[in-house]
């Protein structure tokens, strides 16, 4: 990781983590603010760094760059009158070196799934933390539901199929996987809406 992509991904897990646990802070929770920021900063890392390591894999150049609007969208985002939190201060660069039509639309696809698959594993997790140790958890209940509520979030709102976000790349790949993707996703962020 080279210092430009490292600063970029600063900068984006800290606007990030700010949306997301800027509740906290205005109500000077100063420990749930940390805790709350670096599930977010965690979450939205994994996402990125999954992209960028698939898209490598599949022997692409990939980074993660800066964009200036849509970091100042997801700074607006975190005031508290703003009810829709939106996370999009960066991107992952692909740029794969092939010119094979079919190719270039599978490697987009897996490359854009790998984002939302780790969140959906992420907010899986949180489920299963909740469902089988919440006697043991008790005092860290609210952290492990706040983890899968970040982590649904995230999957459902790039699984949009709205370009450029992941959902229209894998749904343009595989509607299948879309669909499946999809549907977790939802159904954990709706899972955290019943609790």
């Amino acid at each position: 990781m080279d210092l430009d992509e490292l600063l970029s991904f600063t900068v984006a897990s800290l606007s990030i983590g700010f949306v997301f646990a800027s509740n906290q802070l205005y109500r000077l929770n100063v420990t749930p603010f940390i805790i709350m920021f670096l599930i977010a900063v965690a979450s939205v890392i994994s996402h990125e760094v999954a992209h960028r390591q698939v898209a490598r894999v599949l022997n692409c150049y990939s980074r993660f760059v800066l964009h200036p609007v849509g970091l100042l969208i997801t700074l607006a985002s975190s005031l508290p009158f703003v009810p829709i939190k939106f996370i999009m201060p960066g991107v992952t660069v692909i740029m794969p070196r092939t010119y094979d039509h079919l190719e270039l639309r599978r490697i987009e696809g897996v490359t854009s799934v790998a984002g939302p698959v780790v969140n959906i594993i992420l907010a899986t997790l949180g489920f299963l933390l909740i469902n089988l140790y919440s006697t043991v958890l008790d005092s860290y209940l609210g952290y492990a539901y706040y983890l899968v509520y970040v982590n649904a979030w995230i999957a459902l709102f790039n699984l949009l199929p709205i370009p450029p976000l992941d959902g229209s790349k894998v749904f343009k790949w595989n509607p299948v996987v879309y669909l499946l993707s999809l549907g977790v996703s939802i159904w954990l962020f709706l899972m955290m809406a019943i609790y």
